[in-house]
């Protein structure tokens, strides 16, 4: 990892820290860009879409993460637990 990147890094997890996730989003992206097999960032851009409700593109970027790296055990448990509510089902909310 280059030192750009790290600076880029730094800086998503700056907006990240002060809650501004779109933001930080788009910067973890511009990284995964530069460099397509960069884990750390694009486990964030799972995390970030996670925060801003955005679950299926949430998985989606875990899924990423595990096809690099496979045991890869926060992306694995986000995984499990982003499938765990997009399964949810209770009948007393459900009217067909």
């Amino acid at each position: 990892m280059n030192k750009d990147i790290k600076n880029e890094i730094i800086e998503a997890a700056k907006l990240e820290e002060s809650g501004e996730f779109r933001s930080a989003l788009e910067k973890y992206q511009e990284i995964a860009e530069l460099e397509k097999e960069n884990v750390e960032a694009l486990f964030k851009i799972g995390e970030m879409y996670h925060q801003l409700g955005e679950l299926p593109a949430a998985m989606s970027a875990y899924f990423r993460v595990t096809d690099i790296e496979s045991d890869h055990k926060k992306a694995n448990v986000k995984i499990e637990m982003i499938k765990s509510i997009m399964d949810y089902f209770n009948p007393d909310l459900y009217n067909p």
